[in-house]
């Protein structure tokens, strides 16, 4: 019976599954739906609550540089403090030359510029330029979480519904909600799209010794992570690892393939660094650059303790969001049973946790949350899909697993909600 019937073709001819176009569509309709329910819910905090809460704190310096981008055509903020003032006083001008350059990486600006230049066209009240501004941010939480499904499903989830509802789970019980829907104007929403998307091409290839990471697509991706943090650097050693793996097995010419790969990620890392070193080295008025990564910005007195901080502190990665737990232990034993790309995706999230055990200021301020942990929702995803593995056979602790989840992911989900309406808050508006 079965032999008779047809198999489905795509237009080159070759045989496919009927489901999967059904999944794909599937899929880019419940992004599209996440999108605009984070956008929907970012218009009416702006209408309900305060209309600049969006651009809050360290986010008045980005949505500076965005409008002096999108209406100047430059980068010199001196007449936009002027109008917006300066609030944490990071408008220097340590040349006395009359610039002063963004105290922040480029890319969340970059991103704000088509939704001042909506704002504009359109002739809307002022009161919302903050609002369209973060348009972009805000609808960045739908494809963060195609990407963490990709992530999963490349972790060995079989089953798409599974890699679907872990995806959710692990966005949602994060840090990036509150920042995709409330502090849009911060970098932390991009940042989790950005790595989400390089995690997805990091696991891209099949595990095993001969897992080689595919330049053409991981590069471009890095780029643009690099251009949303610094900090994102890191990912760099996925492929260092790579070429040491290599190194050990010097078999045909994967060295020197290896070698020839992390050449060109190390080059677009520094294409998403450019703009920074423009800025530090050539741009007027950059004596100490434009992010001041220097020795100050750096204790390392009781490194101990804050690592420990950055993982049960106040805002603490485990304390806060208890889902990255489980995450962090399915990472840490799909790597110890010698998945490749579990133990190289273990080393960038150990080197950003050492980062941020390493700052001067580990709890991020007043924060919700391990917000500048945002960029590892990939692996985390991945981690916690590892972890999900050993209990497909055992149901009593897949149901208990899947109740632990849906409790956290509501948790997190409540207490996003409570700190977007809590009144204080709105005391972290820009003056």
């Amino acid at each position: 019976m079965l032999s008779r019937v047809r198999p489905w073709r795509d237009r080159d001819g070759r045989a496919t599954i009927p489901h999967v176009s059904g999944v794909r569509l599937r899929r880019a309709g419940i992004c599209v739906a996440i999108s605009a329910a984070a956008i929907a819910c970012l218009l009416a905090v702006v209408a309900l609550i305060d209309w600049r809460y969006p651009i809050a704190g360290d986010a008045h310096y980005l949505f500076a540089a965005a409008r002096s981008l999108a209406f100047d055509g430059d980068l010199d903020l001196s007449n936009q403090y002027r109008v917006m003032g300066d609030r944490w006083g990071l408008g220097r001008d340590p040349a006395a030359d009359g610039w002063r350059l963004p105290p922040r990486e480029l890319g969340p600006s970059l991103l704000m510029v088509p939704g001042l230049w909506l704002h504009h066209g359109l002739g809307l009240d002022p009161r919302w330029e903050p609002a369209c501004a973060c348009l972009l941010a805000a609808a960045s939480i739908g494809p963060s979480w195609l990407a963490c499904v990709r992530v999963v499903e490349r972790s060995g989830a079989s089953r798409p519904a599974l890699a679907e509802l872990v995806a959710a789970a692990t966005l949602f019980a994060f840090v990036v909600p509150y920042y995709a829907l409330g502090r849009a104007g911060y970098a932390h929403a991009p940042d989790a799209l950005a790595c989400a998307w390089l995690s997805a091409a990091c696991f891209a290839e099949r595990d095993g010794p001969g897992a080689e990471l595919t330049a053409s697509r991981v590069g471009p991706l890095l780029t643009c992570a690099v251009l949303m943090r610094l900090q994102n650097l890191l990912w760099l050693l996925w492929p260092v690892a790579e070429l040491l793996a290599a190194l050990r097995r010097p078999t045909s010419a994967r060295p020197s393939r290896a070698a020839r790969r992390l050449g060109i990620l190390c080059a677009f890392a520094c294409l998403g660094l450019a703009p920074q070193i423009w800025l530090a080295w050539a741009h007027p008025g950059s004596v100490r650059g434009a992010v001041r990564w220097d020795l100050g910005f750096f204790d390392l007195g009781e490194l101990h303790l804050d690592l420990l901080r950055v993982l049960f502190g106040v805002h603490g990665l485990i304390s806060w969001t208890g889902i990255a737990g489980l995450a962090l232990l399915g990472l840490a034993w799909a790597a110890w049973r010698g998945d490749l790309r579990a133990r190289r995706g273990a080393l960038v999230f150990a080197a950003m946790i050492l980062l941020m055990a390493c700052v001067r200021d580990v709890d991020g301020g007043d924060a919700f949350g391990a917000r500048r942990l945002a960029g590892m929702v990939g692996l985390l995803a991945a981690g916690l899909a590892a972890y999900l593995e050993p209990l497909r056979s055992r149901r009593p602790a897949a149901i208990v697993f899947a109740l632990a989840v849906a409790v956290a992911t509501l948790v997190n989900l409540g207490r996003s909600v409570h700190a977007l309406v809590e009144p204080s808050s709105l005391r972290a508006g820009p003056e």
